[in-house]
């Protein structure tokens, strides 16, 4: 049935190992072709965000952040040469951390969370039709909710994995977990808590 790497099963090996070694020689060409493109620790990247931004995330004035910086208190944020401050995702995180801690007494709380009694919230992105918009709907909400203060869990359900994608975690390589891990019904099925995996948004996980 021809010859190569996609040869047909003349030499009597059974089918589903013939499949298995065709999906393991695909991964490994995807991952030399990464490797080629991308430098192995190549990790994808968070922007900075202006004062406006951090502002608006933290739901505080400009001024306060200003007057912040100006007394010395929280991260020390990238200026430019204009005097305009911008800051790192996780020096937001910083800078939420210290006005809960140091806000007024009796005021609201920076720091969103669950307290005791609370139950985890679940947010479902799901629709039938293809190319409606909901990868890019979960990611955009998960991105918002995580630089908002929340911890956020994304659970990539799409076979396609283009969520995980979007976030420089390549899904196709093998050396890669994925909810299958935590599925499977054999001896070697794994807690959840196993495959999860960091992205470049401070507090969203994957």
């Amino acid at each position: 049935m021809g010859s190569g790497p996609f040869q047909g099963n003349d030499g009597g090996i059974p089918f589903d190992e013939i499949i298995l070694q065709q999906g393991e020689l695909i991964s490994d060409r995807l991952n030399i072709l990464r490797q080629q493109q991308y430098p192995p620790n190549a990790q994808k990247g968070l922007r900075q965000f202006s004062l406006a931004e951090v502002a608006y995330f933290l739901g505080v004035t400009q001024s306060t952040i200003k007057k912040l910086h100006l007394e010395g208190k929280g991260p020390e944020p990238e200026t430019s040469s204009s005097g305009r401050r911008s800051y790192t995702a996780e020096q937001m995180l910083e800078l939420r951390a210290y006005l809960d801690t140091n806000g007024r007494p009796g005021k609201r709380r920076y720091l969103p969370g669950r307290t005791d009694g609370d139950e985890l919230h679940v947010i479902s992105v799901v629709n039938f039709k293809g190319g409606s918009g909901k990868t890019t709907t979960a990611a955009h909400l998960a991105q918002h909710l995580a630089l908002k203060g929340h911890r956020v869990l994304a659970i990539d359900l799409d076979p396609q994995a283009s969520l995980t994608a979007l976030h420089g975690i390549q899904p196709e390589l093998d050396s890669v977990s994925s909810l299958y891990e935590t599925l499977r019904y054999d001896d070697e099925r794994r807690p959840i808590s196993t495959v999860i995996q960091p992205t470049n948004f401070p507090n969203l996980d994957i």
